[in-house]
């Protein structure tokens, strides 16, 4: 399903999509999938950080660090491989963020998994957290 077009994510931004994530064996549940460019390559993951079950965005907007070396949960600061989702903090370290995935076709952002389903999509902000023009 195609969610936003690829120009609108540069590798100083991001966006956030409501989706339903359908499995063979339960029903259905409501996610948050982060989506963002990292070295020129797009990234999915269900944005829920292990450590305290919430959003990396959920006190600041921000999801990386100021250097843009790590994602980064606001709340406690865990960071996490932005190409693997692999948790490098020490409570949580090994554990990884569920990846989605998206490549870009024909310009659009475009989610390649069978069993989503898109509710809405968020606007894009930047890595400092303000809204992407």
């Amino acid at each position: 399903m195609h969610i936003l077009p690829a120009e609108a994510l540069s590798d100083t931004a991001y966006a956030t999509v409501d989706v339903l994530l359908h499995s063979q064996t339960s029903r259905a549940r409501q996610a948050n999938v982060l989506v963002f460019r990292y070295q020129g390559r797009l990234y999915a993951y269900v944005n829920h950080c292990m450590h305290m079950h919430r959003p990396l965005n959920c006190q600041e907007d921000a999801v990386f660090d100021p250097e843009r070396r790590w994602l980064r949960c606001s709340m406690h600061g865990f960071i996490f491989e932005p190409d693997s989702g692999v948790c490098r903090s020490p409570v949580c370290e090994g554990q990884a963020l569920r990846a989605i995935k998206v490549v870009e076709q024909d310009g659009m952002i475009v989610f390649k998994e069978k069993q989503l389903q898109v509710l809405a999509v968020h606007p894009v902000k930047t890595a400092s957290g303000h809204k992407h023009d």
